[in-house]
C-alpha cells in the first residue's frame, strides 16, 4: 500500500509540471497590450454600451490576432484588482504589428471618440 501511495504522489508531482517558458520559441509568444478605463462619473449607459461597440471594432485590424473586452469578473480574493470599469486585451504577433495597430484609423478613431468618456487609462505590455 505504501508503494501505492508513493506512485500516486510522484503522478501527482509529475502532472503538475509546467513547461519552462524558455522552452518556447520567442517568435511564438505574442505581445499582448493590456488597456484598463475607468470612466468618468456621469458617463451613461447608453456611452458605456457605444464604448463598448467601438471596441470590438478593434476586430477589423489586419494586425490583431486575439482581443478580449470585458468588465471585472466577479472574482472575490482580495488581491485580485476590479477598480476599472472595462478593459481591452490584443495580442499581437510581434512588437511590429503593435506599432501598425497604434496608428490604424480605427484604433484613432476609438481613441479620438471614447477620450471624453474615461478619467484614467493604464496599459500594461507583455512580450
Amino acid at each position: 500500500m505504501k508503494w501505492l501511495s508513493l506512485l500516486f504522489l510522484a503522478f501527482v508531482l509529475l502532472g503538475c509540471q509546467t513547461g519552462n517558458s524558455e522552452d518556447i520559441d520567442q517568435s511564438e509568444r505574442p505581445f499582448i497590450h493590456s488597456v484598463y478605463f475607468w470612466f468618468k462619473e456621469g458617463v451613461t449607459e447608453e456611452q458605456k454600451e457605444q464604448f463598448f461597440a467601438d471596441t470590438e471594432k478593434l476586430r477589423d485590424i489586419e494586425v490583431v490576432q486575439v482581443l478580449y473586452t470585458g468588465v471585472p469578473a466577479e472574482t472575490t480574493r482580495p488581491i485580485v484588482g476590479r477598480s476599472y470599469d472595462f478593459a481591452v486585451i490584443v495580442h499581437f504577433k510581434d512588437i511590429a504589428a503593435h506599432d501598425v495597430y497604434q496608428q490604424h484609423p480605427i484604433h484613432l478613431a476609438l481613441l479620438e471618440n471614447g477620450a471624453s468618456l474615461w478619467d484614467k487609462v493604464m496599459i500594461t505590455d507583455v512580450n
